[in-house]
């Protein structure tokens, strides 16, 4: 009887079950039909679209947001709707999470020190999170875009069509590379194509589809050529599909070396108050060193070093090719005919040395006049001498207040119960009354022990104790003020920070040689699909590369211009102005080209070259890759070393060193 009711329990189950999933699934049915049927009314009623309208009427978040909009348009070409829908998550989940641990580690600061620490900790949340996102989309793209690309292939491969390949492939791409190769299909078969893929270029997603729309763009107006009976076109994408695969080989290996290494550079400045309450527990006398001008100058040194390791480990992590930084306040500082006075003043009386920052600036590819350049050299040495002055004065605030605020037997009585708080407390304001009367007087020993006497009803030994107290502290007091030697540092600091701009763009400098490296690969890429075209001019060569050019653009523009009035002389001078050797050796043969052989007989030798090329390619990422991870772990963990010197190890030591003097003192007395 219970297996017969057990049976027909499962039975009424199973027939349930059954029914249930064909009522959702012609609910699902109905509700797809309605949804592709009125799609303005799931516009006007989506809550995420709905809040991005509301949220964009607002000036300061309607900036916030159109900077992330940018980024999302770029990678991904949905509709109004989509884009919408995707800009205010990445805003609510941005700045939501950072507004709760903003929150909470706001309510759990106790002074100054921690409140800046929790600010930090959010804005590197905040970067983490919207970098996080943002990657995710370009890693998407490029794997289904590698797909795409062996997709493309093997239709072209049926009919020898790129138009009709790419068209096929649309429909075996997930959404987000259909939107993008639906695009590129409307490019090539548009009737101004040239218009359109100039475009393209500008807006492209990644180099890797800029490069894959000029090779077809190539082949829908010359055609494909054959070369030791393979096809240049299918060769060349072998190619690209090559680069995509390093490069996401590249982001993997780094993502999982630099993991993490964010947190344990910002870790340590979070374990400071626990170190203090853990030291002060066991030895009480090193209130004076934590609560004093020691325990401020180690907490910002290690707040600036944690800053710095994080930012540093944030360009080591960075996938982002070469950009110029925007300079929009400088523009504004230079045009008013204060600033726009001093930069002339210095540009004439060191001529010389502006040339030189000039030269370097057009090497850098700033976009930035010899004038804001100068400019920001003055802001960087004056905002240094500002904040010097600000750290040395604020260094004897806090002396002052600790010499009339608090004492190293006030700080020990919580330990030690021989010590009593009130009486401690009340010194400190009978000596705070009189130090606060005769700050700013010369006073003898006797003068103020006179003075104690007919104040107060002190016996003769104990007005000698307070006066010899007291006088000794209107000494300390009046040591601490602004020093001519103190004003000397502010003044190197800011002699220092006035060359960061320039130490700046030598390293940009260093760092755009792994940017020409890879220019100089799509040069080679474009150069191999149009040295075997019929009737193709170094002209042509040169307007092809200025089009792909980033780094060497102006160079090239130059080229361009002077070439009518001399092909030699304008591609010699080009050499001259870009001496980078890979570089140079295009240069040379389209020297060769325009003087006695064709482009093909010029070029022969760089298919051979372009093998060797990828092989170095990817040993020189592997080893890029092996460096970037050791110098991000030595970097990452600057701050949790200088946490356990600084915090650590110093301060026990000083107490150390004092209670040996003081114990040594104490022994000579005896004898």
């Amino acid at each position: 009887m219970n297996e017969h009711a057990m049976i027909i329990f499962l039975l009424i189950v199973i027939v349930f079950a059954v029914m249930s999933a064909a009522i959702a699934y012609i609910f699902l049915l109905k509700l797809k039909k309605r949804n592709e049927a009125v799609v303005n009314l799931r516009m006007k009623k989506d809550f995420l679209y709905s809040l991005y309208r509301l949220a964009i009427k607002f000036k300061p978040l309607k900036k916030y947001m159109e900077k992330i909009r940018k980024r999302i348009e770029i990678l991904d070409l949905s509709d109004e709707w989509t884009i919408g829908r995707k800009t205010m998550r990445f805003t609510l989940i941005s700045l939501g999470i950072s507004a709760v641990v903003l929150g909470i580690l706001l309510g759990l600061s106790h002074n100054l020190f921690f409140a800046v620490i929790s600010v930090f900790t959010v804005y590197i949340i905040h970067n983490q999170i919207m970098k996080l996102l943002v990657d995710r989309l370009d890693n998407n793209i490029l794997k289904q875009f590698e797909v795409f690309l062996g997709n493309v292939r093997h239709h072209y491969h049926e009919h020898g069509m790129i138009d009709e390949a790419i068209y096929d492939s649309i429909g075996e791409c997930d959404y987000e590379m259909s939107l993008h190769a639906n695009r590129m299909y409307e490019i090539l078969t548009d009737r101004n194509i040239d218009d359109r893929v100039e475009q393209f270029y500008e807006t492209a997603p990644n180099k890797y589809m800029k490069t894959f729309i000029a090779m077809s763009y190539l082949v829908q107006r010359f055609g494909d050529k054959t070369v030791e009976g393979k096809s240049v076109y299918l060769n060349n994408l072998n190619y690209l599909k090559q680069e995509i695969n390093m490069e996401m080989l590249r982001r993997e290996k780094l993502g999982y070396l630099l993991q993490s290494l964010s947190a344990i550079a910002v870790f340590p400045i979070f374990t400071v108050n626990l170190i203090r309450k853990w030291a002060v527990s066991n030895i009480p006398e090193l209130h004076e060193y934590y609560d004093g001008v020691y325990g401020f100058l180690a907490a910002g040194m290690l707040f600036i070093l944690a800053l710095t390791a994080y930012q540093l480990i944030g360009r080591l992590q960075s996938d982002s090719g070469y950009t110029v930084p925007e300079n929009k306040l400088l523009t504004i500082l230079v045009n008013i005919p204060f600033f726009r006075y001093i930069t002339g003043v210095l540009l004439e009386k060191k001529y010389s040395r502006s040339l030189k920052y000039e030269r370097l600036l057009n090497r850098t590819q700033s976009r930035m006049s010899i004038h804001e350049f100068i400019l920001k050299q003055i802001l960087y040495s004056v905002a240094a001498f500002a904040v010097g002055i600000i750290v040395i004065l604020n260094v004897h605030w806090i002396a002052r207040q600790n010499l009339l605020y608090s004492s190293l037997n006030l700080k020990l009585a919580d330990y030690n119960p021989n010590i009593d708080r009130k009486a401690e407390l009340e010194q400190l304001e009978f000596d705070r009354k009189y130090i606060n009367e005769f700050k700013n007087r010369q006073i003898t020993f006797h003068e103020l022990e006179e003075a104690i006497r007919q104040k107060e009803n002190y016996s003769d030994s104990q007005a000698q104790a307070a006066a010899l107290r007291i006088l000794e502290k209107i000494n300390k007091y009046r040591s601490h003020v602004f020093k001519w030697w103190e004003l000397l540092i502010c003044i190197l600091i800011a002699a220092i920070s006035y060359h960061i701009p320039y130490w700046m763009l030598l390293f940009r400098e260093r760092v755009l040689r792994i940017s020409m490296e890879d220019e100089v690969k799509q040069f080679h890429t474009i150069i191999l699909m149009l040295m075997h075209l019929d009737r193709i001019s170094v002209e042509d060569i040169l307007h092809w590369m200025e089009q792909f050019a980033e780094i060497f653009k102006p160079s090239i523009q130059k080229c361009i211009n002077c070439y009518e009035y001399g092909d030699r002389q304008a591609l010699e001078q080009l050499l001259i102005d870009e001496p980078y050797p890979p570089f140079a050796r295009i240069v040379e043969n389209l020297i060769s080209a325009a003087d006695k052989i064709t482009v093909e007989q010029a070029f022969d030798e760089l298919k051979l070259e372009r093998e060797f090329y990828m092989e170095k390619r990817k040993q020189d990422n592997e080893i890029t890759v092996a460096r970037k991870g050791m110098w991000g772990k030595f970097i990452a963990f600057i701050p949790m070393g200088a946490t356990i010197l600084l915090y650590l190890l110093v301060p026990f030591i000083l107490v150390s060193t004092k209670q040996m003097i003081n114990f040594s003192n104490e022994i000579s007395k005896l004898f």
